[in-house]
């Protein structure tokens, strides 16, 4: 199981988040836990909530879901956890999680909960 602790990763303390990022948060942990269910693997979140500073430092998109607590990475250094995915594209469709094409993410996996234009793996 994805722990709220994980996904914060500690960046509450200085940034705490509003009431909205915590709905997103807790809709994003159901979707990723049920996802994790399914995958049977454990899965490590390299990257959760980014506070705008944060989210600049790692030269993270101006409106990245990583801020509204949308999204997550998890480290993927093999690329098992994305050809998962990939295969499982309708699962993912189901559970309404978006996913980044790997081709731009090598060694980790990026889902988000909020729909967006550019991503070809989505629901």
């Amino acid at each position: 199981m994805i722990l709220i602790h994980e996904v914060l990763m500690g960046r509450d303390k200085q940034a705490p988040l509003d009431d909205v990022q915590w709905r997103n948060l807790a809709d994003l942990l159901c979707r990723i836990n049920a996802l994790r269910v399914h995958y049977g693997k454990p899965m490590t979140v390299s990257s959760g909530y980014r506070p705008p500073h944060i989210n600049a430092n790692a030269g993270g998109a101006k409106r990245s879901a990583h801020m509204s607590c949308q999204a997550v990475d998890f480290a993927d250094p093999n690329g098992e956890l994305a050809a998962w995915c990939l295969k499982n594209l309708k699962l993912l469709i189901q559970l309404g999680l978006y996913l980044e094409d790997p081709a731009y993410t090598k060694n980790w996996v990026h889902l988000q909960s909020r729909p967006t234009n550019s991503n070809p793996f989505k629901p």
